[in-house]
């Protein structure tokens, strides 16, 4: 019985980390692209006329259109297939020139690189000169049937390929993009956190926190784009029909929204306390007579960001700090520090409030796990 829990065990554990990791999905995406590879090399044998003795277009073609998401999977087929054929016309153009040699091969890459880069090609652009530049060599004296070839077998292929993507277990990404707002969450919390030590213990180290910022701008980024995945990924989907993905899908963008405006009052209140910028050059730093409720009212803020507490406390220990401030009379800059501070936590709070408000959830942990 020990050994079969310690399996059980070992296994949910192997399960949890491959989710957290991405691995799944990775795992899902390749299993089906090459499945949808060997479908295209099976049947590209069958195509029309000459297209049939270039058959290793095809799968490429099903690699070209398997992507995270079904709709990112049709746009990089349809701009590949636009690309291939800009390349191609560009090589029957250069192909008046003469022969292939080296002023055709140079005209075709120069036209070709020129028009790639129209950025409405999108992920098609490379494939401009590449499809020019194949058609003049290796199409040589049959560039026709070759033109037509490519086409059609990579055509075939990216139908294929969004075929499988659409059938087989189209990934929402729901979980993926959660998972990384609650660890930022966590990360912004941990920032408030530090920054009531540093009222309490002492100064800060400048660069440390410089690092820490870069750290949360590209984390907030890499959010966005996942968010904006999520998004993309009910669009031609056949399970954003599930009950509760629409639901879902605006919770989580209510989440990153909330997530932003809490990150950059984070940055005003770090601004502010802990670095050694613009703003604190210029109206110095908080009196130390606020420094314990300043420090329990940022501990008291991040418990409801990471998902721990409710609002009512950290606006209680945000009032204690305002009846603080209304009975000092430290000097007007220091108390100017205090003011602005105040102000990011209640943003802070209003930030978290406003989502649950939104979409009935918090923007701390959002207790899913499927």
């Amino acid at each position: 019985m020990a050994r079969a829990e310690r399996i059980t065990g070992a296994g949910r554990r192997l399960w949890r980390w491959s989710r957290d990791s991405g691995t799944q999905p990775r795992l899902l995406l390749a299993g089906k692209a090459a499945l949808a590879a060997v479908i295209a090399w099976t049947l590209a044998k069958y195509a029309p006329g000459v297209a049939a003795e270039y058959p290793y277009y095809a799968p490429l073609g099903a690699i070209v259109a398997m992507r995270t998401t079904v709709f990112a999977g049709i746009r990089a087929g349809v701009q590949t297939l636009v690309g291939i054929t800009l390349g191609i016309l560009i090589a029957g153009f250069t192909m008046l020139v003469g022969d292939p040699g080296v002023i055709a091969v140079a005209l075709v890459v120069g036209l070709g690189v020129l028009v790639s880069g129209f950025r409405i090609l999108g992920e098609g652009y490379s494939w401009v000169p590449m499809a020019a530049l194949f058609v003049l060599l290796v199409g040589g004296g049959n560039a026709e049937g070759y033109s037509f070839a490519y086409v059609v077998q990579m055509a075939i292929g990216i139908a294929i390929g969004l075929a499988v993507n659409f059938a087989v277990v189209p990934p929402l990404h729901f979980w993926d993009a959660e998972r990384r707002i609650d660890q930022v969450n966590g990360v912004l919390a941990q920032q408030l956190d530090d920054l009531a030590d540093v009222l309490v213990d002492g100064e800060p180290d400048t660069g440390a926190w410089d690092r820490q910022q870069e750290r949360l701008d590209k984390a907030i980024a890499d959010v966005r784009d996942r968010v904006s995945t999520a998004q993309e990924a009910r669009r031609m989907n056949p399970r954003s029909v599930l009950r509760g993905s629409r639901a879902r899908l605006q919770t989580d963008g209510a989440r990153f929204r909330a997530l932003e405006r809490v990150a950059w009052y984070t940055t005003d209140l770090t601004e502010l306390v802990a670095r050694s910028g613009p703003v604190a050059e210029n109206l110095g730093r908080p009196d130390p007579a606020f420094a314990e409720p300043f420090a329990a009212a940022l501990r008291r803020v991040a418990c409801v960001v990471r998902g721990d507490c409710a609002e009512d406390g950290a606006d209680e220990a945000i009032a204690e700090l305002e009846r603080a401030l209304d009975a000092s009379d430290a000097d007007p800059s220091q108390v100017t520090v205090t003011s602005s501070a105040i102000v990011a936590l209640r943003g802070v709070l209003e930030s978290e409030k406003r989502a649950t408000a939104d979409v009935d959830t918090e923007t701390g942990p959002s207790g899913r796990r499927a």
